[in-house]
């Protein structure tokens, strides 16, 4: 032992003096991150995940009314190709598309946005703009201002990215070349798992509202955090408590916005809206579903196919639950893309 320790103390007494202190503030900062502020070490993930998925980030000029949108975008538009924008789900943002990104070569051209009151876009500035209808509304302001409005788009949708995209498709039909909606928020003819169990607890306890206190989807802790992953995804990962609690404090900036919004979501109307416009939507479309998911019941694929008046392509992924985009990021990307070439001979 006294080798061992005259061994370690001959290596310090080597050490520059001037590294030695680095390694040491470096290990500190690094310790306070990880456990007094977790979110700041995964805001660093988040950008490198998404740097290196391909995408660059932007920030679009602002509005006369000063609403600003932020984007991501990978490859450059080109004449004679379909551009491909995407749109996250319910309290999700640009992040959640970095897997999916990453499998679709550079020389396509795809546009990732954050939609009003997600991600780095400007928070809603009166209700039309949190409104289905204000967002699809905005999407069109994004477009112009990025010049594609004026050429036709293939737009892919997730859940509630999925329910805007089906009413961006149906109201502004020029500026869609094809549809690929995937688990969107609609009411299914069975019901999923979270609406099951979380049903009967909701009306009689809380009148129907959801509130940060009883919503799935808006934890408030880490365990909650954890449970909605499960939830979400087909593959389990636990994750460090550390982790989550940074992921959960950054979640509650917006958690005003998000639980305004999850309750226009549950209205029995929203989830009517997908399935009432189907029939006027024309364009070649594409549905995607995860077999096990959880949250919106893959039984919705029954009334897509029936009711969609140009449904091309239906794609179940196995082992994928509501979380396509991270269940199956890869097997995600080779389906939209297969679609996405199929176009340049149905159009």
């Amino acid at each position: 032992m006294e080798m061992l320790l005259s061994l370690v103390d001959l290596e310090l007494t080597l050490l520059n003096p001037a590294t030695f202190t680095v390694a040491t503030i470096t290990t500190l900062m690094t310790l306070y991150v990880y456990f007094i502020q977790p979110s700041m070490l995964l805001k660093a993930y988040f950008r490198v995940a998404v740097r290196w998925s391909g995408m660059r980030m932007n920030y679009t000029k602002p509005l006369p009314d000063g609403f600003q949108f932020f984007y991501g975008e990978k490859g450059y538009r080109k004449k004679g190709q379909i551009s491909i924008l995407m749109l996250h789900g319910f309290s999700a943002d640009h992040f959640m598309w970095a897997p999916v990104v990453r499998n679709i070569p550079s020389d396509i051209h795809v546009i990732v946005l954050d939609l009003p009151g997600h991600g780095f876009t400007s928070n809603p500035i009166n209700e039309d703009d949190i409104e289905f209808k204000g967002q699809v509304r905005r999407i069109r302001q994004f477009l112009d201002l990025v010049d594609l409005s004026s050429q036709p788009l293939h737009v892919v949708g997730v859940s509630m990215g999925a329910l805007v995209a089906g009413i961006f498709a149906s109201e502004c039909s020029q500026m869609v070349s094809a549809l690929t909606l995937t688990c969107p928020w609609m009411k299914t003819p069975f019901e999923s798992r979270i609406i099951r169990e979380n049903k009967k607890v909701v009306l009689e306890k809380y009148g129907g509202l959801l509130t940060l206190e009883n919503c799935p989807m808006l934890p408030q802790t880490a365990e909650g955090l954890q449970n909605m992953l499960d939830i979400s995804h087909f593959h389990s990962v636990k994750y460090p408590q550390q982790i989550l609690k940074g992921a959960v404090e950054l979640r509650k900036q917006k958690n005003d916005i998000y639980l305004h919004l999850v309750n226009i979501l549950i209205s029995e109307e929203t989830s009517l809206i997908l399935e009432n416009l189907l029939n006027k939507i024309k364009c070649p479309s594409q549905v995607i579903w995860g077999r096990d998911d959880w949250v919106v019941d893959v039984s919705g694929v029954d009334i897509l196919k029936e009711k969609l008046a140009n449904c091309q392509q239906i794609d179940i992924l196995d082992e994928c639950g509501h979380a396509v985009n991270l269940d199956q990021p890869n097997l995600f990307a080779t389906k939209v893309l297969t679609f996405w070439k199929s176009l340049k001979n149905s159009l």
